[in-house]
């Protein structure tokens, strides 16, 4: 018995670590059978993580995410403010629903990001506006509304969950990206990730 528990504890880790899983109204479905998990830790304030959404994400989903080879996991840490946290619950709360409507709630919180983007900026407003612009019907828009403003959710649950992992990671400044553990090097640089995507696809 003492066994089997310490597999499970040790599995837990394994995926928590990895932070990659379709998420679909409620349920997880760890991909166990994919060795490409793509985890992006970063902050929607930080400058540097909007460049990776802007220029590297796109390269991503092109070569790999829409081709099922790969999946992208944005973990927001909310190192720069209260507001940031409240994004990231949002997120959340979207992939629960939805994994390619979450990437795109991602996109649209960044694309909203101001040139200082260290002050309060992400409202509550704003985030249900770009909630509103999602693929969603009516019901789920209001479910995600409703769940990244509830204390106690599912969607704060796995944000500080997230920020645990980070925590056991080390994780001290962003943005930082792990390919199944591996660190990108220089996470500007696409060539960097392709050289592990494609070493893990051969």
């Amino acid at each position: 018995m003492k066994f089997v528990l310490k597999c499970t504890s040790l599995l837990v880790i394994v995926l928590l670590l990895c932070s990659c899983s379709t998420i679909k109204n409620g349920a997880f479905n760890n991909h166990l059978d994919q060795t490409k998990c793509i985890t992006i830790y970063g902050d929607y304030k930080c400058a540097y993580c909007k460049k990776i959404e802007n220029t590297i994400v796109p390269k991503l989903k092109k070569d790999y995410v829409k081709k099922d080879k790969a999946e992208v996991n944005f973990v927001n840490l909310g190192f720069l403010g209260k507001d940031s946290i409240n994004a990231g619950r949002a997120a959340l709360a979207v992939k629960l629903i939805s994994d390619k409507e979450y990437l795109k709630l991602n996109h649209l919180i960044f694309n909203e990001q101001p040139k200082n983007s260290h002050k309060t900026w992400i409202t509550k407003n704003l985030l249900d506006k770009q909630i509103d612009k999602l693929n969603l019907n009516d019901e789920e828009t209001e479910k995600v509304k409703k769940m990244y403003k509830e204390k106690n959710s599912k969607a704060w649950e796995m944000a500080s969950d997230d920020k645990k992992v980070a925590k056991k990671k080390n994780v001290k400044k962003v943005p930082l990206v792990y390919i199944n553990g591996e660190k990108v090097k220089n996470p500007y640089e696409y060539k960097d990730y392709k050289r592990i995507l494609d070493k893990k696809t051969s």
